[in-house]
């Protein structure tokens, strides 16, 4: 699309959420930014070269720009003028649970929908290339993604929804929010805030940092692991075959489900716990409260300050 198009693409943009309830659009672009978005957004990823961009206005108005900037699509929304805080997402998603005794919880305990929720907000649909990267940015969204070769990036989002797998991610949600993301083929970064919960499947790396009552369940991670907790939150991984890296301040707890950690370091202060039920390599560990560190294995020698408990097999290790 030459300059001329787009900017007639635009400008058809502006008219048509100022006066039509819908819009639909095409776009060449390697990457698609939201900010400032509520709405419900959903992507499906093609083989193709073109961004394919429909907009469908809801009850509660929420004037939309998009406009091209080089490669870069971008979809702008209006900053909300009051703190978004209402607790629409606490519904939980999860890949492992059984279906039975989440209906009869759902049952017991109703939770608002957010087909509900989302329903009086713009509808965003686009197909994009799978290669390209995708961006959101303060948004507070309904969300399912289709499977990314290129990077997802939430930046202080309030979330509801799931993707497929991704190329890499770099995913900060804030309370409120349950994301659920498939396989990451490269990095994983999380920053969760409050009490937010992100599920996902395996990663090559890991760095995720949690603040509060947050939790995070990832699957395998075939490589370097950092896990940051501040608060009470939980940071549970599968098998870690790679170095880990643990520090938690206050009640948080972190497990790694198995593998060989060859290079395992915690700081914890507080009542804390960190838990690595298969085998580390030479571990170090600096204890302070009544934190405790439980390992399935150690090879090697085994380094330790400060007076917490550290468990070998079940059984407490004596201090040296």
């Amino acid at each position: 699309m030459g300059k001329f198009a787009a900017n007639l693409a635009v400008l058809a943009v502006l008219a048509a959420t100022a006066a039509d309830p819908a819009l639909a659009a095409r776009y060449k672009a390697s990457k698609i930014s939201f900010q400032d978005i509520t709405g419900a957004v959903t992507v499906t990823t093609t083989g193709g070269e073109d961004v394919e961009l429909t907009i469908t206005q809801g009850k509660v108005y929420r004037p939309l720009t998009v406009k091209l900037e080089g490669d870069e699509l971008i979809i702008a929304g209006e900053a909300p003028t009051e703190p978004y805080y209402r607790d629409c997402c606490n519904e939980r998603i999860r890949r492992d649970e059984s279906l039975a005794r989440d209906r009869q919880a759902a049952a017991a305990r109703p939770e608002p929908s957010p087909d509900a929720l989302f329903a009086d907000y713009p509808v965003i649909q686009i197909a994009m290339p799978r290669k390209n990267d995708i961006a959101f940015t303060d948004a507070r969204i309904k969300l399912k993604l289709g499977a990314l070769d290129g990077r997802l990036m939430l930046d202080a989002c309030y979330v509801y929804g799931e993707t497929e797998s991704l190329g890499a991610a770099t995913i900060g949600v804030i309370a409120g929010s349950r994301l659920a993301i498939g396989d990451v083929k490269s990095m994983l970064e999380l920053d969760i805030s409050g009490d937010a919960e992100v599920v996902g499947g395996s990663a090559a790396m890991i760095d995720i940092d949690i603040a509060g009552p947050g939790t995070a369940t990832i699957g395998a991670v075939d490589g370097m692991a950092d896990i940051s907790i501040a608060g009470s939150g939980v940071a549970r991984t599968g098998r870690i075959d790679g170095p880990l890296t643990v520090r938690i301040a206050g009640s948080g707890v972190a497990i790694a489900q198995g593998g060989r950690i060859d290079k395992f370091t915690a700081t914890i202060d507080g009542s804390g716990e960190a838990v690595v039920e298969g085998t580390a390599v030479n571990p170090e560990v600096r204890l302070y409260g009544s934190s405790i560190v439980r390992f399935g294995a150690v090879e090697g020698r085994l380094v330790r300050h400060g007076m917490g408990e550290v468990y070998v097999g079940g059984q407490l290790a004596p201090r040296r």
